[in-house]
């Protein structure tokens, strides 16, 4: 008797936890109880440092285990091309980097495999704007001196960025197309050799996110001269942005999670309400704050927005330096 109670006891047990997995349906739902967290990218970086962040409120809001698993590779193409495919259960998601994803499928020649259409949008996190550094030995101080010293040496003023394409050398082509200059532009694969590069002296500016150009401030390293937001970051006190100085430049790197296409409706109802929970929990909005990462988040709803909008922006330029060439 007391054998047949405890197997009552355990049967409902179980009845009571298949809820929390019947929103990702069918017979993997039922066999599994983790969410598997794509970064596009190595560990250590700001992607994988912002999953890692997150995960542990995110499994607290879903009830389930939630894994970060790195899949980096082609500028992110990898690991964004993995989740296009996966089943639409919720189980698989990607914390992926814009414009960076809308980069590689706008670009035909990169030949990405998935487009906007190939993901159902989530959360957008954070949005870490650009900022236009020197060293702090340069005697550069303002943007009209930076295009001063451009414009006085056209195609041999050094400005590097973190990669073809990324929001740091897009924010560098429409900077020298309003001032009518020509920088002699250097792609670097990520921000460790940008920055390695500009300390060094093989460059004369470089233009980072936020997050990473005020700890290098803090360090005495590098000054910056413009943010690329709207409005002047609170974490580059004093330093204007590109808008007051005559510049109407806004790029940053944005950071956002999605699945795949034809997810249900209530699987991403409840994906994107966890989200967005573990997003504005007071641990989370302080972690950012230590990190000089400002959380810029956004529903489903405003994150598509966001994402239409961004393609109908990019879309021109992008196929415009593909026909030229210059995105290779």
């Amino acid at each position: 008797m007391t054998d047949r109670r405890t197997a009552i006891a355990l049967h409902r047990r179980a009845l009571l936890a298949l809820p929390g997995l019947a929103w990702a349906g069918g017979a993997r739902a039922q066999g599994a109880r983790t969410v598997e967290l794509i970064v596009p990218y190595p560990p250590g970086g700001g992607n994988d440092i912002g999953a890692r962040a997150l995960a542990p409120l995110l499994e607290r809001e879903l009830g389930m285990s939630v894994v970060v698993q790195n899949r980096p590779g082609a500028g992110s193409q990898i690991g964004m091309a993995q989740v296009a495919r996966a089943r639409p259960d919720g189980l698989t998601i990607a914390y992926g980097l814009w414009p960076q994803t809308m980069t590689l499928y706008l670009d035909p020649g990169r030949q990405a495999g998935f487009t906007r259409e190939s993901f159902t949008p989530l959360a957008l996190h954070v949005t870490d704007p650009g900022a236009i550094v020197v060293r702090t030995e340069s005697p550069i101080r303002s943007l009209a001196e930076m295009i001063a010293a451009a414009k006085a040496r056209p195609d041999d003023f050094r400005m590097s960025d973190n990669g073809i394409l990324g929001h740091e050398h897009l924010a560098s082509i429409r900077l020298q197309r309003l001032a009518g200059v020509s920088f002699n532009q250097v792609h670097f694969n990520g921000a460790g050799p940008a920055l390695t590069a500009l300390l060094g002296g093989q460059t004369e500016a470089a233009i980072f996110a936020v997050g990473t150009a005020s700890a290098q401030m803090r360090q005495g390293a590098m000054r910056a001269i413009a943010v690329l937001s709207p409005q002047e970051s609170p974490f580059l006190p004093g330093v204007p942005t590109a808008r007051s100085q005559g510049y109407d430049i806004v790029a940053g790197s944005t950071r956002a999670f999605v699945g795949p296409a034809g997810m249900p409706p209530d699987v991403q109802a409840r994906l994107a309400g966890a989200l967005e929970r573990a997003i504005k929990a007071p641990e989370h909005e302080e972690r950012m704050r230590q990190l000089n990462i400002p959380i810029t988040f956004q529903g489903p709803d405003g994150f598509a927005a966001y994402w239409a909008q961004e393609e109908r922006e990019l879309r021109p330029l992008i196929e415009e330096l593909a026909r030229a060439g210059q995105t290779q």
